[in-house]
């Protein structure tokens, strides 16, 4: 991956990871998110913490270029999905970000998995 497109992809996702945070703040009592409803209680509080430790965790492979950054990115964006979805219309618009790092771990998966060639040697 390109570095400036993976910088801004990892920008994307550690702001994607840090929104999950409204979640946590909203099921454990400690903020009044509107945006998410009432539908936010403790177990779901748990779920959107989960959510963004794996987001942010997958934001930090990429960064870090982990050879297994693909799968943990893969991992974190289903559950991500998984919290979004019980928060529907308040959350839905994480699904945009969720389908840009499922398409990049398909992209790394796909880009790990090609053998890798060796560059030609000179003399």
């Amino acid at each position: 991956m390109n570095r400036v497109v993976r910088w801004i992809y990892v920008a994307i996702v550690v702001i994607h990871g840090l929104i999950h945070l409204m979640g946590v703040a909203q099921g454990f009592g400690l903020a009044e998110m509107q945006e998410l409803g009432d539908s936010v209680g403790t177990a779901g509080a748990v779920l959107w913490l989960i959510a963004a430790i794996g987001v942010l965790g997958a934001a930090f492979a990429a960064a870090r270029q982990s050879s297994q950054w693909w799968f943990l990115t893969a991992v974190a964006a289903l559950v991500s999905q998984t919290a979004v979805v019980t928060s529907w219309d308040g959350a839905k618009a994480g699904t945009i970000a969720n389908v840009l790092m499922l398409a990049a771990a398909a992209y790394g998966y796909a880009t790990a998995r090609q053998p890798h060639k060796e560059p030609a040697r000179v003399g």
